[in-house]
């Protein structure tokens, strides 16, 4: 491991919870709101209400990026 943190989408992927595809759209989503000055989204939750991961599998990805956190 690099010793950088890993990104929620890069956790999410690795699991097979989300393929490229719907990473991609959800980042672009992401990026469109930022541009557009409009409130920061979560990429879980646009993930989510995309439909491409269930709230359980939101969760699971942020408490691994926890665990990881806290062992570093």
């Amino acid at each position: 491991m690099s010793g950088q943190p890993r990104l929620f989408g890069e956790v999410a992927l690795d699991r097979g919870y989300v393929t490229v595809a719907n990473l991609y759209e959800a980042l672009t989503i992401q990026a469109r709101l930022e541009v557009e000055q409009e409130p920061y989204r979560f990429l879980g939750e646009i993930l989510s209400e995309l439909g491409y991961m269930t709230e359980k599998q939101v969760l699971e990805v942020l408490n691994e990026l926890h665990k990881e956190e806290k062992s570093t």
